[in-house]
């Protein structure tokens, strides 16, 4: 099975970054989504990450705005 989530050191080896704020200023820079849960652990998804760095999906940084004219119709 798939873990939802990954570690702390997935994520300190991916980043680079040993600090919790470090890690998500490189994530953001790299376009990749994270969140905090309410202990303050990083909780960043494998199949995001995986996604982002094998370009099947557009990074987060580089999505532009909502479809406005769609929203015309």
């Amino acid at each position: 099975m798939m873990q939802l989530f990954l570690t702390p050191e997935q994520i300190e080896e991916m980043t680079g970054r040993k600090q919790i704020k470090a890690q998500c200023r490189w994530m953001d820079e790299n376009g990749i989504r994270w969140k905090l849960n309410a202990a303050g652990k990083l909780l960043v998804s494998p199949r995001h990450v995986e996604q982002v760095l094998c370009g099947e999906t557009t990074p987060a940084r580089e999505r532009t705005g909502p479809n406005l004219k769609a929203l015309a119709r």
